[in-house]
């Protein structure tokens, strides 16, 4: 009996460690947000590293070391452009200008049709939307409309020092492009 509680104390003790080995930040303090993958949703198991999409990105795309069970997930974390820091409020910032071609934008069309959504990590929690929007219309003739998010808006909650789950992650409508009609 005693060691079924000494036991327990220890799980306990254990817990109480790791639950205190949370990241604690300063105030402005910059914390990395991390492009990882982006798939259809309808099938999970298929990503690609969301730098294989036409998107603002690094001149250098610099990797974050993975663990085995992202690696086995299908991760492919890398540095972003957004500059994020501790308990910060902003406006709107400009990422990046980007100019597209027929192919990138086919490219992105393809993609929003098939629903892709996109993950990034920010203090290892997971922030996850889709692409785009997929407008349907009438079923004879088939025609729809496609639109890209290109504004992206960002909630963090915080409990004093550390980040609290989940990052919201919205996106304004009156804000998309549309890209493309068939």
């Amino acid at each position: 009996m005693w060691r079924a509680c000494l036991l327990l104390g220890l799980l306990l003790l254990l817990l109480l460690i790791l639950s205190s080995a949370a990241t604690q930040y300063e105030d402005n303090q910059k914390i990395s947000l991390f492009v990882n993958k982006v798939g259809p949703y309808f099938n999970p198991q298929e990503t690609y590293h969301y730098y294989s999409l036409p998107v603002c990105r690094p001149d250098k795309i610099e990797h974050r070391s993975l663990t085995l069970g992202e690696v086995l997930d299908g991760d492919r974390m890398a540095m972003s452009l957004y500059e994020i820091t501790f308990k910060e409020t902003f406006d709107q910032k400009v990422l990046c200008k980007l100019i597209l071609g027929n192919e990138d934008v086919s490219i992105l069309q393809n993609a929003i049709e098939d629903l892709y959504y996109f993950e990034f990590v920010y203090d290892d929690l997971p922030i996850r939307g889709f692409l785009g929007h997929l407008e349907e219309g009438p079923v004879l003739p088939h025609n729809h409309k496609t639109y890209l998010w290109t504004h992206l808006h960002f909630t963090f909650e915080y409990n004093g020092n550390q980040v609290c789950a989940p990052v919201r992650l919205s996106v304004c409508v009156s804000e998309c492009m549309h890209i493309l009609s068939n």
